[in-house]
């Protein structure tokens, strides 16, 4: 029982060498291995096993750190998402100070102001304008590079927010995102997440992006 608790990756780790499944075991001082449960005389599909043998802490740091940077990179494209979303709230603002301070010669023309309030209030609003502009040509560089729609699915989003926050791996963690994981040696190991296919997509399209960029 104890030892199934620190396995997360129950019918998930499998061997490299002959496609056996990974269990998992704990020596005498403590450490826990993944282990292949075939001999080293064991074949299947011509193949010889060489009986991986792995530390489960290894396995653990490589896994975690994975998800980590999935996740950072998925909420670095969600924030510039938002980033493009904010261009058409700058514009609405750019063409109402635009329309006051056009309002605003009228006034003074029909003497409904002073010269004095003209000058003040037109400083007032041609830094505003300004100021909006400056936002607007930042969003919208952004806008430009990043034009195709891209929407993180929900129930991804929602995974990534769950555990975005956590530093250490968990049970609940692995069984979230870990798809697989392959053994070939002592410091080689396949990781396959289960949101990888949506993973490459974003990837590719930021790329894209970049390329028209530059």
């Amino acid at each position: 029982g104890a030892i199934r608790n620190h396995n997360f990756y129950t019918g998930k780790i499998w061997c490299g060498g002959c496609g056996n499944r990974m269990t998992l075991s704990r020596e005498r001082n403590g450490t826990f291995f993944y282990i292949c449960g075939a001999n080293t005389n064991h074949k299947s599909g011509g193949k010889q096993c060489k009986g991986h043998r792995v530390r489960k802490e290894y396995v653990d740091d490589d896994v975690l750190r994975l998800i980590q940077t999935h996740m950072k990179t998925v909420l670095d494209t969600e924030k510039m998402i938002q980033e493009m979303n904010a261009a058409s709230k700058n514009q609405t603002q750019y063409l109402l100070i635009s329309k006051r301070k056009s309002d605003l010669y009228e006034d003074y023309s029909e003497r409904l102001i002073t010269e004095e309030e003209y000058i003040q209030f037109s400083r007032i609003y041609s830094n505003e304008i300004e100021n909006i502009k400056s936002r607007l040509d930042t969003v919208l560089a952004a806008q430009v590079r990043y034009s195709q729609d891209y929407h993180i699915e929900e129930g991804w989003g929602n995974v990534i927010h769950t555990y975005m926050s956590k530093r250490k791996l968990t049970k609940e963690m692995a069984d979230a995102f870990v798809d697989s994981i392959i053994i070939h040696g002592k410091y080689d190991y396949e990781i396959k997440l289960v949101y990888d296919d949506q993973f490459a997509d974003l990837q590719k399209l930021k790329k894209e992006k970049e390329a028209q960029s530059r």
